[in-house]
């Protein structure tokens, strides 16, 4: 590329400022093309080029046009090639990488291309024109030029700093652009929609049309200097005033059309608000009131936990924006899947989920951790907060609120180091942490932070945050830290069984070490999505076109045997989960999973001995607790005829077929009456009840069922934690405490499971009292009159 980068000074030479731009372009498509995730047309290759590119155009525009006599429009049209033909060598940079390593959709990517630096760069051509003209009425000889390039920096730059504001200033965290096209704002969402971007370039294509309607009316003077005229072409005149319309009203609907969007859009749109004593919930009001005002009281709870395990106040009020799906926060905000904050704003985003929410305290342990971040943004991170340290970031938020699991963060780490698999921590902790599984660096990072936390204390974790080196406060450098946490770590014991579910979830490639996975896992949506609605030939299609691309990945072919066990020709996708199985080169958790599903066809078509069998196999080797309880459950029926109807309705369906809970419901309940001394069919009804989130019908189902023989492994201990889930949820604190006890003084219940519930008896006990005071009558199906005094 060095090569090319001096052929192109020379062009500038010999052929001016047009003939080098297109070099550069060219040399900068090969060398970005180099880089894993940038070989090809697609996102990421044109978001760079619209990036780093329309600067250089622009610049090279200006420098060639201002000093010609061209005629004003043909000035512009020369601009305007000048950005074309940059654009024209970066996407044959793309194609050739492409050719090389492999195409992802060259189709889908050329578009993506087409409308991000595809219409970018003839707009900074089209500016750097407009640059050319200004410093050819200001200035004269080298004062011309340098204009001409301040001006024609000040276009894209400008660009980039009017994003930076809108990204500081308001919740979204995605960005359109004139120059640069569209940025997602967010690594993790790997499936995007780029369907606003066709409208916001319709407002650059009327832009294009009225500057040119404007260019067509210029002429020149004896100076050389642009000038007004008349055409003499009213039709002309016409076509620009419109065009110039309709791209102000473009740019003013920004926020309907999603371009754009302020706290105030956002806020109009959800429409709901519950004012708390710290938290300010913004909420979508198709989401349920009894939903949003558990949410608002978990919310309230959470800072107090956060608080208390980071030992310093965050901020007086943090608001908590509730959208009611994905897509509506992706539409409104930018980020789809991945629950965000922004700390410096004291808010916090996510999509309505169950109760307990598994993410809205590692969120305000963002915001509460801004009390000792650095810069603008708030975090931590080296030259005063604005270079990220993002294993610090999501560290502190992973350990002061770990996820409900079956393993702690230091276990799943063990786990890792046994297999291997433990990354280095000076990888981590520096910008690294972006290129390693996500999975794998947030748990590595959060089991070392708490590990800091519990042995140097809370005080030393804030000062390492607010930029103090971890060295001089812990009087270790990191290598010795990081010798002392293995140690730690050395002294946790895992079987085979840890292990093998370590290895399923963190031996994952990172998404830059992956081929073309956003077209891989939208491939895996569409085909979720068409399976769904009952268009299996189209999942199919789907799940080929992904394998052409990932052909080693398990996960496709357990889909694809899924999508074929779903239909009519479900013995096929038992033939495909067959192969699997007997496939040396499968993973342990892909042979395990099909082994459960050929049970389950065993199961659901009367074949009771063969799905004992498989279940009893796969059951050896899980630790998921909700997966290992549903197993035995299932092995259960395979044993007991009278119970098989009930569950098969409930869990599994016909062979072909979907489960049906209605129907499920029923049969259980004659079961409970022919039953009385067995508490399975009361467990499930009460499972059933927490499920549907009502949760006063689910306690006396639990209750009922605790009451009586529980013989299925685990189902107690399931029963339990349902309960602790069910009375915490309705504000009844003391019933969570007594189940909680006996809850730990259940044999085989994991220590991080043990952990999750104590966290959510700890989250009732903060919740505020008059929230519980509202949450019981709403969950009952009482009036909603005292709820409209709480929430609006």
């Amino acid at each position: 590329m060095t090569r090319l980068s001096a052929v192109a000074l020379r062009a500038w030479a010999a052929r001016g400022p047009a003939a080098a731009s297109v070099l550069l372009a060219l040399a900068f498509g090969l060398g970005v093309g180099w880089v894993p995730g940038f070989g090809g047309p697609g996102y990421e290759i044109a978001l760079a080029t619209g990036i780093s590119m329309p600067s250089v155009v622009a610049v090279c525009a200006a420098l060639d046009l201002r000093l010609a006599e061209r005629a004003p429009l043909e000035a512009l049209g020369r601009g305007f090639g000048i950005g074309l033909a940059a654009f024209a060598a970066t996407a044959l940079a793309a194609l050739f990488h492409g050719a090389r390593g492999g195409f992802c959709d060259p189709t889908a990517g050329l578009e993506i291309m087409a409308l991000g630096p595809g219409v970018g760069l003839p707009l900074a051509g089209v500016w750097g024109w407009a640059a050319s003209e200004l410093a050819r009425f200001v200035a004269h000889g080298r004062r011309r030029t340098v204009l001409a390039v301040v001006a024609a920096l000040a276009g894209p730059i400008g660009g980039i700093a009017l994003s930076l504001i809108r990204y500081y200033t308001s919740p979204i965290i995605f960005a359109y652009d004139p120059f640069a096209g569209y940025f997602s704002g967010t690594l993790y969402d790997t499936v995007l929609d780029f369907s606003t971007l066709g409208t916001y370039r319709l407002g650059s294509l009327a832009t294009l049309v009225a500057v040119a309607a404007l260019a067509a009316h210029l002429t020149r003077d004896d100076a050389g200097r642009a000038r007004p005229r008349w055409l003499g072409r009213p039709l002309v005149a016409v076509l620009g005033a419109f065009a110039l319309v309709a791209s102000v009203c473009v740019t003013l609907a920004g926020a309907k059309l999603g371009h754009w969007g302020t706290r105030a859009t956002i806020e109009a749109e959800l429409g709901g608000r519950v004012d708390g004593e710290r938290c300010v919930v913004v909420y979508d009001r198709a989401i349920d009131r009894p939903r949003v005002a558990l949410f608002a009281a978990e919310c309230e709870a959470h800072v107090s936990l956060v608080e208390a395990w980071w030992g310093a106040r965050g901020p007086e009020k943090i608001t908590a924006f509730l959208f009611a799906s994905e897509g509506q926060k992706a539409r409104l905000m930018g980020a789809a899947g991945t629950n965000i904050a922004k700390p410096w704003r004291a808010e916090v985003y996510v999509q309505d989920l169950d109760y307990p929410h598994r993410v809205i305290g590692h969120e305000l342990m963002h915001v509460v951790a801004a009390s000792h971040g650095r810069g603008p943004f708030r975090v931590a991170g080296d030259l005063a907060g604005y270079l990220p340290n993002p294993g610090l970031i999501e560290g502190v938020a992973v350990a002061a609120s770990p996820k409900e699991d079956d393993l702690t963060p230091m276990e799943w780490a063990k786990a890792m180091k046994d297999l291997d698999l433990l990354p280095r921590l000076d990888s981590l902790f520096t910008l690294g942490f972006l290129g390693e599984n996500s999975s794998m660096a947030y748990t590595v990072s959060g089991a070392f932070v708490g590990w800091v936390h519990d042995q140097h204390g809370s005080e030393v974790v804030r000062r390492w945050y607010g930029g103090e080196p971890l060295s001089g406060l812990t009087g270790h450098d990191l290598a010795a830290l990081e010798a002392s946490w293995h140690d730690a770590l050395d002294q946790l014991v895992l079987g085979e069984a840890e292990r093998s579910q370590a290895k399923a979830r963190f031996d994952r490639p990172g998404f830059f070490a992956r081929k073309c996975p956003r077209v891989v896992d939208e491939c895996r949506e569409k085909a979720d999505s068409l399976s769904s609605s009952g268009d299996l030939e189209g999942a199919l299609e789907q799940l080929a076109r992904a394998r052409t691309l990932e052909p080693q990945n398990p996960n496709l072919r357990l889909e694809e045997a899924g999508v074929w066990s779903d239909g009519p020709e479900w013995r096929r996708g038992g033939a495909l989960y067959q192969e699997i199985v007997e496939d040396p080169s499968m993973p342990a958790f892909a042979k395990d999973r099909a082994k459960e599903a050929l049970a389950d066809q065993a199961l659901a078509s009367g074949d009771a001995q063969a799905a004992e069998a498989l279940y009893a196999d796969v059951i050896e080797r899980t630790i998921d607790e909700s997966k290992l309880r549903t197993l035995h459950v299932k092995r259960t029926a395979a044993r007991e005829p009278a119970l098989r109807p009930a569950i098969v309705t409930l869990l599994l369906g016909q062979p072909g077929e979907g489960s049906d809970r209605t129907a499920a419901a029923a049969l259980l309940g004659v079961l409970d009456r022919e039953r009385p001394d067995d508490g399975l069919p009361a467990y499930l009804l009460g499972r059933y009840f927490v499920d549907a989130e009502r949760y006063p019908a689910a306690l006396r189902e639990l209750d009922r069922a605790l009451a009586r023989n529980l013989t299925v492994p685990r189902v107690r201990i399931e029963a339990l934690r349902l309960k602790i889930v069910a009375a915490t949820a309705v504000g009844a604190c003391s019933e969570a405490s007594e189940a909680l006890l006996a809850y730990e003084r259940e044999p085989g219940v994991r220590g991080a499971r043990v952990d999750g519930s104590r966290r959510l008896v700890a989250l009732c006990a903060a919740m505020p009292t008059a929230s519980r005071g509202r949450l019981m009558g709403p969950f009952e199906g009482t009036s909603d009159e005292p709820r409209r005094n709480q929430v609006r």
